[in-house]
């Protein structure tokens, strides 16, 4: 069991090229979504996540690393997992190592998504989501047809608590003091490609996809 991770700030494009990666044989796994599914279900791990979240922080290690686990205990041997939103920390770093190893794996490569935060600040907070069915837009790039409200229902749209501005700094600032220590680590098993975030989709996808062997 394998691993390929993407890395970058929360608004820098990792969901928008994961399917490059998929594409590439991996299987796309988010932490993210997997909390979000937990929310929705209203568990307490997703009671717990939600407040969190909603301050802008990131849940426990343990807690993720527990999901981590379960999850490589149910899946295939021949496996290779993309990872995004995980590892956020050193800790969880070293610990998806310990897990891959015990299995016969390793990380294979380590995609980071460079973006500075006023891109960050900009691309998130302009973000409106459908209350009913989850469609997102965003209000420069791809707003909705009529101001407000979503084009395949008509419900309201709201801005999320994690695309307000507030919560988008504080994102930003955890990322610094707990996240980018990780680009040192990988860098320093020579395992990071860099692809410049700022640029068009298109041109984003491609450049990762000439990363990967």
């Amino acid at each position: 069991m394998n691993a390929v991770i993407l890395l970058g700030p929360p608004g820098a494009g990792k969901g928008t090229v994961a399917g490059v990666l998929v594409d590439h044989g991996c299987e796309h796994v988010s932490t993210g979504q997997l909390l979000r599914d937990e929310i929705a279900k209203g568990t307490a791990l997703g009671l717990e996540a939600k407040e969190l979240i909603d301050r802008g922080q990131f849940v426990s290690d343990d807690t993720v690393i527990g999901m981590v686990r379960e999850l490589f205990a149910s899946t295939e041997s021949d496996t290779t997992f993309l990872f995004d939103g995980f590892p956020r920390t050193l800790v969880q770093a070293e610990e998806l190592d310990k897990m891959l190893q015990a299995l016969g794996g390793r990380v294979l490569q380590v995609v980071l998504l460079d973006c500075p935060d006023e891109v960050i600040v900009e691309r998130l907070s302009g973000r409106r989501t459908c209350k009913k069915c989850g469609t997102v837009y965003h209000l420069a790039y791809n707003a909705p047809l009529r101001e407000d409200h979503c084009d395949a229902d008509g419900c309201a749209l709201i801005q999320r608590v994690d695309d307000q501005v507030g919560t988008i700094r504080q994102r930003l600032d955890i990322y610094v003091n707990q996240t980018e220590p990780l680009i040192h680590y990988y860098e320093a098993k020579g395992l990071i490609e860099r692809v410049d975030a700022t640029q068009s989709i298109e041109h984003v996808r491609d450049a990762v996809s000439s990363k990967l062997g």
